[in-house]
């Protein structure tokens, strides 16, 4: 059979049941389209290496009582540069006093020019 002649009677069906509203079903259709077409056009940030992660708590469960050690072997693993996410929170992880001098430079703005939050101002009055 024709497809289109499949589709039609399946809409046909669809419609006499009444168990769905054509409105509803084009705004889940709507929906999973425009979902699918931010999740294709998303950015791709230039991060630095990071261990594969947990959905909800991230790298916590890699972490262990020595954390110096554990450091150091995802720093031999990755890089000086180490990318952590504890829970939801990205940690930018620095094993190398010379990689940390350059981040902390004050000629790096990316790292210096961060936003004043009202918490801040007040903690750090």
């Amino acid at each position: 059979m024709d497809p289109l002649i499949l589709l039609q009677n399946w809409w046909q069906e669809l419609n006499k049941t009444s168990l769905v509203n054509p409105i509803l079903f084009f705004l889940l259709f709507l929906s999973c389209l425009l979902y699918l077409f931010k999740a294709t056009t998303r950015k791709k940030l230039n991060l630095p290496p990071s261990p594969p992660k947990l959905p909800i708590i991230g790298n916590v469960h890699q972490l262990g009582a020595a954390l110096h050690r554990v450091f150091q072997a995802l720093s031999e693993k990755y890089g000086p540069v180490v990318l952590l996410h504890l829970g939801n929170s990205p940690t930018l992880i620095v094993s190398s006093a010379e990689v940390a001098r350059d981040i902390m430079m004050k000629t790096n703005d990316a790292f210096q020019q961060r936003p004043q939050t009202m918490a801040a101002r007040a903690l750090f009055f």
